[in-house]
């Protein structure tokens, strides 16, 4: 038996609705789905963000994305799904150094340092990264009617929930500004692009090596990070 919806809608006529699309409310009532092993959740807020960093060794653009999980009156997430949501969480985090990469749950064992994605709209590869998910809690409906709210259980106020929306606060430690430095420069500088690579396989084995072996032969101008 499907779990029963908590989130609401009073329509004006003295109706209630469940806060759902009508695909979703298909999916919790159908027959067939019942007992398919199935947990189903929606993702309240996915953000992506765009921006140019620079410095002394130039300009580069670097690509965020992270969801957040919306609780309003102060709600929990139950631990079906906790579970799901930390696993998705895992997955979806890359960032090189982090306090909390130690911490068990928070990143997927192997995982790769900086996820590399084609993008769509940029039409090239590009470096993505992830900063997992977190979860926002109203002590009401929003920050405009709420006296408390919290990030990830930690106290902040609208002004710091700005900042973790924008990136400029880090989502792992709301109290701190987002810290966009490179790192490992000397060894950065080394790693292919993914254009880099393409065009080197293609090429026959004496040219691979000569192209690899070339000083300059990976600058790309603008760099991803």
């Amino acid at each position: 038996m499907a779990r029963r919806f908590n989130t609401n809608i009073h329509c004006p006529c003295g109706k209630v609705f469940t806060a759902e699309t009508d695909f979703e409310r298909w999916i919790r009532n159908h027959e067939g789905l019942q007992s398919a092993g199935i947990v189903r959740f929606d993702l309240d807020i996915l953000l992506h963000k765009y921006l140019v960093v620079a410095d002394k060794r130039g300009p580069r653009s670097i690509q965020c994305m992270m969801f957040i999980e919306v609780k309003t009156f102060d709600a929990e997430p139950s631990i079906q799904q906790r579970d799901t949501l930390s696993l998705l969480s895992q997955v979806m985090r890359n960032r090189r150094t982090n306090i909390h990469r130690g911490k068990k749950g928070r990143h997927a064992m192997e995982h790769t340092p900086l996820a590399m994605a084609y993008s769509q709209m940029n039409q090239r590869w590009i470096r993505l990264r992830l900063f997992g998910g977190h979860l926002l809690q109203f002590s009401r409906n929003d920050p405009t009617d709420s006296d408390s709210i919290r990030w990830d259980t930690k106290p902040i106020d609208t002004e710091d929930l700005i900042g973790l929306l924008k990136f400029e606060l880090d989502p792992d430690e709301p109290g701190r500004s987002m810290d966009w430095r490179r790192r490992y420069s000397s060894f950065e500088s080394e790693v292919p692009d993914f254009e880099f690579v393409t065009a080197f396989l293609k090429q026959d084995a004496k040219d691979k090596l000569t192209a690899f072996l070339k000083p300059g032969a990976r600058d790309q101008g603008v760099g991803n990070a």
